[in-house]
């Protein structure tokens, strides 16, 4: 039990804040939707709203908020994923439907949300499945650039052995040569900040 829980520590909102609220039914998911990009990796959204029940379909900052956590530079996802020649770094997922890569994402190594650059030595061509459990820290980075799958994460099926289990020890694809592979020093923040240590033996 935690410190705080202990002494029975309790919060409260600011009045003004929950006035706010109530007059204005459109900020409690504005102000979600701000906490959000200013705190986690994009695909993590989804997870942590439905964990409390929020929707957030509609909820849109205004653009002097949204321009406070910076645009996305719209080069990267394409840059990321021609250097990994859009397959999956983790397990070559290469999946097209007319013409167009599907299913593939550009990850970030090191969030956006905590200094991370919209560059190739941030960046990761995952699936959309690895990069999901990228984000949640179930699979990482070691040095060499080799894949750390969690201990705490717990496969039954045969299914998610093979597609996360069996990655452990595995090397991560490598950009196209002459390309710039991951920065050891994002993959030391994500094994610091994201990846739910200790690592399974490879």
């Amino acid at each position: 039990m935690g410190p705080l829980r202990a002494l029975h520590a309790r919060g409260r909102l600011h009045p003004e804040l929950t006035a706010a609220l109530t007059e204005d039914s459109a900020l409690l998911p504005q102000l979600v939707r701000a906490l959000l990009d200013a705190n986690f990796a994009p695909s993590l959204h989804a997870d942590i709203c439905q964990m409390v029940g929020l929707d957030l379909e509609d909820a849109e900052l205004p653009s002097h908020v949204s321009d406070e956590f910076g645009r996305r530079d719209p080069a990267f996802r394409p840059e990321v994923l021609e250097a990994y020649e859009f397959r999956c770094a983790f397990c070559g997922y290469d999946g097209w439907l007319d013409g167009v890569a599907v299913g593939l994402d550009a990850a970030h190594v090191r969030w956006r949300t905590f200094g991370g650059p919209d560059d190739l030595g941030n960046g990761i061509c995952l699936c959309a499945l690895h990069h999901r459990l990228f984000d949640r820290g179930v699979v990482g980075l070691a040095d060499d650039r080799s894949i750390t799958v969690s201990r705490k994460y717990i496969a039954r099926a045969a299914t998610s052995r093979s597609l996360v289990l069996d990655l452990a020890g595995r090397r991560a694809l490598e950009p196209q040569r002459g390309l710039a592979p991951v920065d050891r020093e994002h993959i030391r923040w994500h094994a610091r900040q994201v990846f739910r240590s200790p690592a399974r033996a490879a």
